[in-house]
């Protein structure tokens, strides 16, 4: 008789974690809008506390000045999404593991892309993020959340999936940048996108992390831990795990 499978939620961020590349930066960095530099410059004063992140994000969005065709045409159509992840869903999906986009982005360009590769399936994926105004030239995120410095709390969208689970389910997330910091602190398990800025905070605060260049790579330890090959060991003086080998 084969042992019952672990139950397990995944929670991904989208922009440059899902998909290859960051859909605002995508079209912020058009010359025609904010451009690269001050983006840049706004990420920096984020990464150093000095701009709170839903300021500087809302900054970058009211610059640009592209129409959603030109935007979609010239940026968009080219964001891509990690090759495995389609792969990775259909295992989950088979599985009966849940899998929630939860980003800081706009919605709309989000489901865009999703529709762009992954067809009707795009419908099936729960998508937690803010939403945007677009008319004519003029763009505006608009914030789901208006008490949280990060516009959208992801932490909160696993809290809200906790108190609803078994105590014994392990929550997954995967992620690559600063608005993922408060969704990592509530994961049993964290993916961090190789090169990308929550692999830098998490080794300044010594945060466990797997680092990964491909959902091929976070199917495989979902895996393990479903059949009970592997499993989480938390470390009680931190709050944080690990993935270890099962006994």
């Amino acid at each position: 008789m084969s042992p019952k499978q672990v139950d397990i939620q995944v929670f991904t961020d989208f922009d440059g974690t899902l998909s290859l590349e960051d859909t605002g930066v995508l079209i912020i960095d058009d010359p025609r809008c904010m451009g690269s530099e001050q983006r840049k410059e706004l990420e920096r004063q984020i990464m150093d506390h000095e701009t709170p992140y839903r300021d500087a994000v809302y900054k970058m969005w009211a610059s640009c000045t592209l129409t959603w065709e030109e935007a979609w045409n010239e940026h968009l159509s080219k964001c891509s999404v990690d090759p495995g992840f389609p792969g990775f869903y259909d295992y989950c999906k088979k599985h009966h593991i849940p899998v929630t986009v939860v980003s800081s982005g706009m919605k709309p360009l989000i489901y865009e892309v999703l529709v762009k590769y992954m067809g009707k399936l795009a419908d099936e994926l729960d998508i937690v993020a803010n939403n945007g105004r677009i008319e004519d030239r003029e763009w505006e995120i608009l914030y789901i959340d208006d008490t949280s410095p990060y516009g959208n709390d992801k932490s909160k969208t696993l809290e809200r999936a906790r108190a609803n689970a078994s105590k014994d389910t392990v929550f997954v997330f995967c992620g690559d940048g600063v608005s993922d910091i408060s969704a990592a602190r509530h994961a049993d398990v964290l993916f961090a996108r190789n090169g990308r800025d929550l692999v830098t905070y998490c080794e300044r605060h010594h945060i466990p992390y797997i680092g990964f260049d491909t959902f091929e790579q976070v199917e495989k330890v979902v895996a393990d831990l479903a059949q009970g090959k592997s499993k989480v060991q938390k470390d009680e003086a931190t709050g944080f795990s690990q993935v270890v080998p099962s006994s």
